[in-house]
């Protein structure tokens, strides 16, 4: 499949009618709402740009047997434009929370703890649940490879359960950034110190234990060294703000917006992802938006802020949405029916995938999230 154009815009369709759905849902809290940064509506576009990506896939898989990424670098680009953002996004959110500060790491743990792996392991529950019945729930499986199966999915990477081969097909593969995120998260001790200029004792020791504990996956293959140059692309905006803020009024204006949807384009047609060049390529348009850009407003949107609330939902879900339809309940058949007719079920997925993650967000991910804090309260 390489119907860039028409994936396109069916997916940009299908963005305008999530963005007036979403602004009509009561999800967002007040202090989400009145916050003025543009990273909340942007997360919204970005989950949903990784939805679209993984729906070519899956289409490329169904065909060929084979889980490659689409030969079309914007439809490829459509999934690693949007991680390389996020990892930048937790890069500027995270280290502007140390940076020239006394953080109580303790807190920082538990609250990333609450956040990412509720979820997490609902979603992983529901690999296992899903590979049983796709083996006729014929438990075949010892008890040394079921704790290897938990080990491997506890580690981010995956594996089959049950000798399922589509195990972590089920996912789309999301999981694999979780990795990048909590290596990021244990490193940040390290980080702090050097920045700093402080030592945080057992903390910065866990975390340099970390560090190197993690090299063997280097050589393995789980590790890429040069993905951590996102995060540090984060780290610049968050400098910016506290040490140049004057910068900060350029960076909003109609002109920086101009600025950010040309690199943010030439970032799409990059062919090589995850490369050097795209990574700083995409660091400029980040650094503006993550200083207040809007691109000319769209980054206002209430409806956007609402998809982005639930971004994460969308994001890890949506391999469970896309497997289900397409590998379990086969609503779509792939011998028989064209590309375009699968092209035009990109917006119903899209809504599926929208809707279901309203329901993981407030069943699942919100009670861990406002556990800390009893007055964050819904908008009215």
């Amino acid at each position: 499949m390489n119907n860039a154009f028409l994936i396109v815009t069916a997916y940009s369709i299908s963005l305008l009618f999530l963005s007036v759905s979403f602004a009509r849902l009561n999800l967002l809290t007040e202090h989400t709402f009145l916050r003025s940064s543009p990273i909340d509506a942007l997360r919204g576009l970005l989950a949903t740009s990784v939805v679209c990506h993984h729906f070519v896939v899956t289409y490329h898989w169904k065909v060929s047997g084979v889980w490659e990424r689409p030969q079309s670098a914007i439809l490829n680009n459509m999934g690693v434009v949007p991680v390389s953002l996020f990892f930048m996004i937790t890069g500027f959110l995270f280290f502007g929370k140390i940076y020239q500060k006394n953080p109580q790491w303790n807190l920082l743990l538990r609250s990333r703890i609450q956040r990412v792996m509720p979820l997490y392991i609902f979603v992983v529950l529901m690999v296992f649940v899903i590979s049983l019945m796709k083996t006729g729930f014929v438990f075949d499986a010892d008890t040394k490879g079921l704790i290897k199966g938990l080990v491997s999915w506890g580690l981010f990477v995956g594996s089959s359960f049950n000798g399922s081969p589509d195990s972590v097909h089920m996912t789309s593969g999301a999981h694999w950034t979780l990795r990048y995120e909590w290596l990021f998260y244990l490193s940040l001790p390290a980080v702090a110190a050097i920045f700093n200029r402080r030592w945080y004792g057992k903390y910065l020791a866990l975390s340099v234990t970390v560090m190197i504990v993690a090299i063997p996956g280097i050589y393995l293959g789980l590790v890429v060294p040069k993905l951590a140059l996102l995060f540090f692309i984060g780290f610049i905006p968050a400098i910016i703000n506290i040490n140049f803020p004057a910068f900060s009024s350029f960076a909003k204006s109609r002109t920086a917006s101009v600025v950010v949807l040309a690199f943010i384009a030439s970032g799409m047609f990059i062919d090589q992802g995850y490369s050097i060049f795209q990574m700083l390529l995409l660091g400029i348009p980040f650094i503006m938006i993550a200083l207040g850009n809007t691109i000319f407003g769209v980054l206002e949107s209430k409806g956007l802020k609402t998809l982005g609330e639930v971004s994460y939902s969308i994001y890890l879900i949506h391999g469970l949405i896309l497997y289900m339809l397409f590998s379990v309940f086969n609503v779509f058949s792939f011998e028989k029916g064209s590309a375009l007719q699968y092209i035009a079920s990109l917006p119903i997925v899209l809504a599926l995938v929208s809707a279901v993650s309203v329901l993981t967000f407030s069943a699942i991910e919100k009670p861990f999230i406002f556990v800390r804090d009893k007055k964050l309260t819904a908008l009215p």
